[in-house]
């Protein structure tokens, strides 16, 4: 089976964090699981495409999860266990990974999945025609520059050795390789059908998930079981994602308590409506994740550090949380969240000051001290508590002199092409780890090559710091590394740390199988979950 290999999984609690159900109701002893039923869930928004190597969006990943497969998966408890392939080992320096794949199984097509279906998936991924958004995973790839600079026609470090044994070569140690192929984007695609669809292939996902794509409409998604899974079919029979553009949150309440959902994701005073109903089945625990306000640091007037650090103290970030969110999320005070190898509460350096924000802004505007200071934010987001949280944030800013102007764009791609467009001065993002992994938090939103980068904040000694932990193998030596990098970010202030989320959703407590990892509800494998109507 695998050799020893560094997967950064630290202080991650395996247990729910709160789970709360009717007290009249007794359990009755464990049945055996169930086949049949529809499984209906909730999506705040469309997803952009299904697409794994190109998908960006927490909606996208959702059903994507549900569709494909990869070399390897996360448990429960953020471990990588297999999933096509059946083993793998590493050599001793770090730089070979051997797999070793199942040989029964097959796309949802009747294709039958080989080494080469990867060899060309992370092929696709480099394709220097294309921008994937984790191709920075796979550049340490033997050959991958070559290929991506037009030089080759394939990537050397990609071996099929024969039909059923991958082989991966990389230039370079690096520490979370394992948990990258674990992630949505390492899923195997299906040479057939890209060639067949091209840039629409998203949009007709073929893959060797539990369920395959029956039909996608405006407001529904249907996924059918896969009867040739090679795990054995699912227990559901079908998978309906309802979706719910721009966050409607009381209406997916009202639809769950109606009982036309089995499954939604639960906000603000939703909590107290559905735990005063007997029906109710909460589960809440932390996750890797990070709401924040993010500055462009090319733009004025946040282009001065100074203004961006006074908006940091401005902001009276426990208030926020505690008469919008009723304290049900975690005051972030760092970009890594608790949980997360590196994390460093002492590194907190921005408490609510009002005093020191005035000051800091004096001293930013010497040259002009009677020009008036206004920013405009851009929200995806325009629920009930999103606008509340704005509205105090605004009356914060305006009491330090900074006039704030919110826009909201709840279509996702749209949101998502403003980020990019340079008149941009501040936005709200929440952020989910794609892998448990110090990496993907820093190097993702604050590396100066990051397309997640909106902030287009560039430090070339955090740039160094991200580099060198890339490669080094020791985990204490990592995270000290990976702390140096934060400090300097944190003291740059490129960016507002509100809190940490929490994975919060309602299901009926018919829902059984449950599994829940800190990575939230994109990763619930519903493979595993049956219906008890009894």
């Amino acid at each position: 089976m695998k050799k020893p290999v560094l997967v950064l999984v630290l202080g991650l609690s395996l247990a729910l964090a709160c789970q709360s159900e009717s007290p009249q109701r007794t359990e009755r002893p464990q049945s055996q699981p169930l086949r049949g039923g529809t499984y209906r869930a909730a999506l705040p928004w469309q997803p952009r495409a299904l697409d794994p190597a190109f998908s960006t969006d927490i909606y996208s990943v959702t059903v994507i999860q549900q569709v494909f497969d990869g070399l390897v998966q996360f448990d429960r408890s953020l471990n990588v266990v297999p999933a096509l392939a059946t083993d793998w080992r590493v050599s001793s320096d770090g730089l070979i990974y051997t797999f070793n794949l199942r040989r029964d199984v097959k796309f949802h097509n009747g294709d039958p999945v080989t080494a080469k279906d990867f060899v060309y998936s992370f092929t696709r991924i480099l394709d220097p025609t294309e921008r994937a958004s984790v191709r920075s995973f796979f550049e340490k790839i033997e050959g991958a520059e070559a290929y991506v600079r037009g030089k080759a026609k394939g990537v050397t470090g990609l071996k099929a050795l024969d039909p059923y044994i991958l082989d991966i070569v990389l230039t370079e140690p690096f520490a979370p390789f394992l948990s990258v192929l674990a992630m949505k984007s390492s899923k195997v695609m299906c040479r057939r059908e890209v060639n067949r669809w091209g840039k629409d292939v998203g949009y007709h996902p073929v893959g060797t998930g539990p369920f395959r794509l029956e039909s996608w409409g405006d407001n529904q998604i249907v996924l059918s079981a896969s009867a040739d899974y090679f795990e054995g079919p699912p227990y559901l029979d079908r998978v309906i994602y309802t979706i719910y553009p721009g966050a409607q949150n009381e209406k997916m309440a009202k639809d769950f308590d109606a009982g036309m959902l089995e499954e939604t994701p639960v906000y603000g005073t939703m909590t107290e409506q559905l735990a005063a109903k007997s029906k109710s089945n909460l589960v809440r625990k932390p996750s890797l994740s990070l709401l924040f306000y993010g500055m462009n640091c090319r733009n004025e007037p946040v282009r001065d550090p100074l203004v961006r650090q006074a908006i940091s103290y401005a902001i009276n970030r426990p208030r926020i949380i505690r008469e919008v969110y009723k304290d049900r999320f975690v005051l972030a005070t760092t970009t890594l969240p608790p949980g997360m190898p590196g994390y460093m509460p002492e590194h907190a350096t921005y408490d609510y000051n009002p005093k020191k924000a005035r000051e800091l802004l004096a001293k930013a505007r010497q040259e002009n001290p009677n020009k008036k200071l206004s920013l405009t934010l851009l929200s995806a987001s325009q629920s009930s508590v999103a606008q509340q949280e704005l509205a105090m944030v605004g009356a914060d800013l305006a009491a330090v002199g900074i006039e704030l102007q919110v826009q909201y764009q709840t279509d996702w791609p749209s949101f998502e092409a403003r980020l990019s467009h340079h008149g941009l001065q501040m936005y709200r993002y929440a952020w989910f780890a794609d892998i448990p992994d110090p990496d993907n938090f820093l190097n993702i939103l604050c590396g100066s090559g990051s397309r997640y980068n909106f902030m287009k904040y560039s430090n070339p000694q955090v740039d160094r710091l991200l580099s060198q932990a890339l490669a080094e193998a020791d985990v204490l030596k990592r995270a000290t590394l990976y702390r140096e990098a934060e400090r300097i970010i944190l003291t740059d202030a490129p960016m507002v740390p509100l809190m940490y989320l929490t994975f919060e959703s309602a299901f009926q407590p018919y829902v059984k199988g449950l599994e829940i990892s800190s990575l939230g509800q994109p990763y619930i494998p519903l493979k595993k979950i049956w219906l008890d109507h009894h």
